[in-house]
């Protein structure tokens, strides 16, 4: 399984336990910095190579990961690595991805459904969605602050 794995999130769980049960052992490939920019834009990955690295192998069903994983599976890379399924999350925005070619080919390529609709998307939605009334009330709370020192008294110490 490869991919980006940006914000690492209930989402890309649910989908490395669904290709780890395709198996015994789960080998997963984290696209480059440069490889998920050219794919998903300019703000995009919000967490660098080495963070998205980390979160992916503190999940209990990952084995082992290639980091900078190419964007294109070879056939070179399923012999060399001994890669018997090539799983990849079903993707409504990108039904036909590149890369897979070869997978498909030798019939080992599967798409994973997952019921957990939670993306990097709908977690920078939530977090644009809350910023603002997060900032009006820090506001009213730096007012109240404002407000409890210009009314404090001193009592003089004797």
């Amino acid at each position: 399984m490869d991919g980006s794995f940006d914000m690492f999130h209930c989402g890309h769980v649910e989908t490395l336990k669904a290709a780890k049960e395709m198996g015994d052992f789960l080998l997963v490939g984290i696209h480059d910095d440069a490889t998920v920019n050219a794919r998903l834009g300019h703000n995009f990955p919000i967490l660098n190579l080495h963070e998205r690295t980390l979160s992916v192998l503190s999940c209990r069903y990952v084995d082992e990961v290639i980091i900078g994983a190419p964007p294109v599976i070879t056939n070179d890379m399923i012999v060399s690595m001994n890669i018997s399924h090539v799983c990849r999350k079903a993707d409504p925005e990108d039904p036909e991805p590149t890369g897979y070619d070869v997978p498909k080919e030798m019939g080992i390529y599967h798409e994973l459904r997952s019921d957990v609709e939670v993306t990097v998307k709908t977690i920078l939605d939530r977090i644009v969605a809350n910023r603002e009334s997060f900032s009006k009330k820090h506001a009213r709370k730096v007012l109240q602050e404002q407000s409890y020192f210009e009314q404090k008294e001193y009592v003089e110490e004797l």
